[in-house]
């Protein structure tokens, strides 16, 4: 399997081949697009394996930045056009509910949070075996009535509880996840936005402001 988390600042690439492992934490200065492909070559090479020794891929789709989830969608579709494996998609929202029940053990539910930017946060409610509801696009005020404890990654500052993820922990969710069997049609594989693009709503302003 290979794994990729493409929607953070922070890239992480997993794979395990044959019992072998290999993991990797791209930090934000690395532009994704120009290293992730890069990174996964070295690590095929330092495990003395090739792209086609690999059964299948786990790629998170979303909530997170537009441009990383296009990157991590479009390495899976482009591998799986060459030669067709099973995919998994992934949620940004259950790797930190994963993390995060992993490090803590709560006893409670929880609400992982993601920065949508703007004022706007991507949640979703997770029970304490990581099961989740909707995932869902709120605004600033709505986000402050949250009664319930909110779990958001290191990298930002909008919650007390933070979660530093791993390329390690990515890997055993997409091990789970698989277990599931609930593969996906790479053709169909799309990133999960939540909200449109900066370029999109100024684009619906100007229409409005026209009409």
């Amino acid at each position: 399997m290979i794994a990729i988390c493409s929607a953070t600042k922070e890239a992480y690439i997993a794979i395990e081949i044959d019992g072998k492992q290999e993991f990797c934490n791209l930090d934000s200065s690395c532009k994704h697009s120009e290293n992730i492909l890069v990174k996964i070559d070295e690590m095929l090479t330092k495990m003395d394996k090739n792209i086609n020794d690999n059964n299948s891929y786990a790629v998170v789709v979303g909530p997170g930045s537009f441009t990383g989830l296009r990157i991590g969608v479009a390495l899976v579709k482009g591998f799986c056009a060459v030669k067709e494996k099973k995919v998994i998609k992934l949620s940004t929202l259950k790797f930190i509910a994963y993390t995060y029940i992993k490090k803590y053990s709560p006893k409670s539910n929880f609400v992982c949070a993601l920065n949508a930017l703007s004022g706007l946060y991507f949640v979703c409610e997770f029970d304490i075996n990581g099961n989740g509801g909707e995932e869902r696009l709120i605004d600033k005020e709505e986000y402050s009535k949250i009664t319930k404890p909110i779990v958001s990654i290191e990298e930002e500052d909008i919650s007390q509880i933070k979660v530093a993820l791993s390329a390690k922990e990515l890997l055993e969710l997409a091990k789970n996840e698989e277990k599931k069997c609930e593969f996906v049609d790479y053709h169909k594989l799309m990133p999960v936005y939540l909200r449109k693009s900066q370029a999109e709503a100024n684009l619906e302003e100007k229409k409005l402001k026209k009409s």
